[in-house]
C-alpha cells in the first residue's frame, strides 16, 4: 500500500496529499514526530535514515521511495493517469499543459522558490532575528513581493490552467495557505486573494487545510 510521510502543517506534503485526493488514491498516513531537543535530529532516526534529504514527505509506494514534492507530484501524474470523478472543475490530465511545458515549469518553480523564502524567513524571525537588520533576510524579503507580483500578474481568473484544477494551482494554494498562517510576509494581492477563494471549498483543499 502506498505510505506518505509527513507533517500535518507541512505546505510541502499538503501538495502531495492534495493531489493524492485528487486521483482518489489511498494512502497510508505516516505522520511524523519531531525529534527531541537536543537530539541532533529533526524527525526520528528512523526517518533519516531512509530520507537523505530529511526533509518531508517521503511517499513509499510499493518497492519505489521517493522525497521532494515536485518529484512525488510528477510521479503520480505519469504513474496514475486517472483522476476521482465528481470534481469541477476536473484534475488536469498532466503535470504541465501540453505546448506550454517550460511556461508552466517556470510557474512551478517560481511558486517552490516563493515558498522557500518564506519558510527561511519564518526560521529567522522565529530564532529572534529582524528581517529588516540583515541583508540576506531582506532580499529574501523583497524575493517574495517580486514573485507575488509575478504571479499575480500570471494568473488567469480560472487559474493557471482554464477548465483544470492543475498542479500550479495545488502548489499556489498550499504555498499561500501557508504564508496566511504563518505570515512571515504580506502576501495578498486581489487576484490572489479571489483565486484562493475560488478553490476553498474544494474537498481536497479543505479537507488539507493545516490545524494551525
Amino acid at each position: 500500500m502506498t505510505a506518505l510521510y509527513y507533517t500535518p502543517n507541512s505546505p510541502y506534503a499538503r501538495k502531495v496529499r492534495i493531489l493524492l485526493a485528487e486521483k482518489g488514491l489511498e494512502f497510508k498516513p505516516e505522520l511524523l514526530p519531531v525529534a527531541p531537543s537536543g537530539s541532533g535530529r529533526f524527525f526520528p532516526a528512523s526517518y533519516e535514515a531512509m530520507n537523505p534529504n530529511k526533509r518531508i514527505p517521503l511517499l513509499v509506494d510499493g518497492p519505489r521511495r521517493l522525497w521532494e514534492s515536485g518529484l512525488i507530484q510528477d510521479y503520480l501524474f505519469a504513474a496514475y493517469p486517472h483522476s476521482a470523478e465528481g470534481n469541477s472543475p476536473p484534475l488536469a490530465p498532466s503535470l504541465t499543459r501540453p505546448g506550454r511545458h517550460w511556461e508552466d515549469l517556470m510557474i512551478l518553480n517560481t511558486i517552490d522558490t516563493m515558498l522557500d523564502s518564506g519558510v527561511n524567513l519564518f526560521q529567522f524571525i522565529r530564532g529572534g532575528m529582524q528581517p529588516g537588520a540583515v541583508p540576506y533576510l531582506r532580499r529574501e524579503m523583497d524575493r517574495t513581493q517580486s514573485e507575488l507580483d509575478w504571479l499575480e500578474q500570471e494568473i488567469g481568473p480560472e487559474g493557471f490552467w482554464p477548465g483544470a484544477f492543475c498542479a500550479m494551482d495545488i502548489n499556489l494554494i498550499c504555498a499561500l495557505g501557508w504564508l496566511e498562517l504563518r505570515k512571515p510576509v504580506p502576501w495578498r494581492r486581489p487576484k490572489l486573494e479571489a483565486f484562493m477563494q475560488r478553490h476553498a471549498s474544494r474537498p481536497s483543499v479543505k479537507e488539507s487545510h493545516p490545524p494551525g
